[in-house]
């Protein structure tokens, strides 16, 4: 007990010195501008056709050709499928003929007009007689124009019978083959556009704002570099995936099907791991105020990963010693301390005193 005594009483003058603050020579600062770190984020990403249409024919008939074949590029306008147009072509001419017949009738109505008009003039025929002749005119002229609806109709179907691509793209694959009959809305192929492909990558939406502020975007694929922009960004969150789709398009030619990574660098300064540590229950870091470090807690810190902060690039930020720094302890629990050393010698002291009476009663 005596040893314990006298080693609180030499640990206690030693107290104060431990609570006084390190003198300046024993750490040194650094402006954030130095030290601060704007980390990558990376997302996967992959280019998808602007436009990819499922072709179908818009009658029935019997496939005769299909020239364009799986992989190959066609232009705006080219020849996709082929399909029969006998059929088609018979209700064409009997449109025209109709057509040629109501000509003919025409004519002939406007001739008996004419004379009719001629005769009453003269008085031998009557008004309702003339308002017939004038009636059947009309009549053979609404019949010409619905022969010629008929007949752009028929043109209509045969024009269709040969489908050509609405976009210049890529046959990516084929659903029919010659010989087969083709229905109305039945897909025969599908075509992918080549030109502005765009790149959709899913962000989470922690990250969102970041991606916004970013000054630029790339597109990784096989160590290949791709320059991008933010064309859109979707308002819905993935409930599963807490992750928003977002829409950029590259500067150059992007092949429909490529996967990669979507990479863009925070434009807000972060702490570097080694300069976030633990006092008290809580990650922060050191800095110099008023010509003095103090601990700024950082509640957003994660142990082992950058923090971003708000702090001004010039701010000082304790770089060596602050290790040392982290060893001092509180100033309450310095206060404890020494009251518990305190208090053990006193502990200590009062069985000696009562122990120096009882041996003198016993002498």
């Amino acid at each position: 007990m005596r040893l314990l005594r006298l080693l609180a009483l030499t640990l206690i003058p030693l107290l104060p010195a431990m609570s006084l603050p390190l003198h300046a020579a024993e750490w040194s600062p650094r402006p954030l501008a130095e030290i601060a770190v704007y980390p990558e984020f990376r997302a996967p990403a992959t280019v998808v056709a602007r436009e990819e249409a499922r072709i179908a024919a818009e009658l029935s008939a019997r496939i005769l050709a299909m020239p364009a074949r799986v992989g190959a590029a066609v232009a705006r306008g080219a020849e996709l499928v082929r399909l029969d147009d006998a059929g088609f072509r018979i209700e064409l001419e009997r449109a025209r003929a109709q057509i040629a017949l109501i000509d003919s009738r025409i004519r002939l109505a406007r001739a008996q007009l004419e004379q009719s008009r001629a005769l009453a003039a003269r008085g031998f025929i009557s008004a309702d007689g003339l308002r017939i002749r004038e009636t059947e005119l009309g009549v053979l002229q609404s019949e010409r124009d619905a022969a010629r609806s008929a007949q752009a109709s028929a043109e209509l179907a045969v024009a269709r019978t040969v489908i050509r691509a609405p976009y210049a793209g890529v046959v990516r694959e084929r659903l029919a083959a010659v010989g087969d009959v083709a229905a109305p809305g039945t897909p025969l192929l599908v075509l992918a556009a080549t030109a502005d492909a765009e790149v959709h990558a899913r962000v989470p939406q922690g990250q969102i704002d970041g991606l916004q502020a970013a000054a630029a975007w790339t597109l990784v694929v096989d160590e290949a570099e791709h320059a991008l922009q933010v064309r859109r960004i979707s308002p819905v969150v993935d409930a599963a995936g807490q992750a928003r789709d977002v829409v950029l398009q590259g500067e150059g030619v992007l092949m429909p099907g490529l996967a990669g990574e979507l990479r863009w660098r925070s434009t807000v300064p972060h702490l570097p791991p080694a300069y976030v540590q633990r006092r008290d229950g809580s990650l922060g870091a050191w800095v110099v105020r008023d010509g003095a470090p103090v601990f700024v807690p950082l509640p957003q810190a994660q142990a082992g990963r950058p923090v971003a902060v708000d702090w001004p690039l010039q701010t000082a930020v304790v770089d060596e010693g602050r290790f040392a720094l982290a060893l001092r302890p509180a100033a309450g629990a310095q206060a404890g301390a020494a009251a518990a050393g305190e208090g053990a010698a006193a502990r200590d002291d009062a069985p000696a005193a009562d122990a120096a009476p009882a041996a003198g009663g016993a002498q």
